[in-house]
């Protein structure tokens, strides 16, 4: 239960926060908000996560934004190296 609450809570959050970019006009904000709060709902289980990833790849080449998915992948494998690709 503590887990799809707390995966509840961040999709909350985050259409929140995509509520109120909305209104102030923060058109990335709101971007990135958008691309992302279904994932959290998305987590349930390994197999559902793939699938997240797999969306969240694929809205990413949709949407044009592969930099800002790198930068993201960079940030990650220097905060965990353990799971850098480039690294085994």
């Amino acid at each position: 239960m503590e887990k799809h609450f707390l995966l509840y809570v961040l999709y909350i959050s985050i259409v929140e926060i995509r509520e109120k970019s909305y209104k102030k006009g923060d058109n990335q904000t709101f971007g990135l908000c958008n691309l992302l709060h279904n994932i959290p709902l998305m987590l349930g289980s390994e197999s559902d996560a793939e699938k997240a990833y797999t969306k969240l790849i694929d809205d990413v080449e949709f949407l044009g934004i592969h930099s800002w998915l790198e930068n993201r992948k960079k940030e990650f494998y220097s905060r965990y190296p353990e799971y850098d690709p480039t690294e085994h």
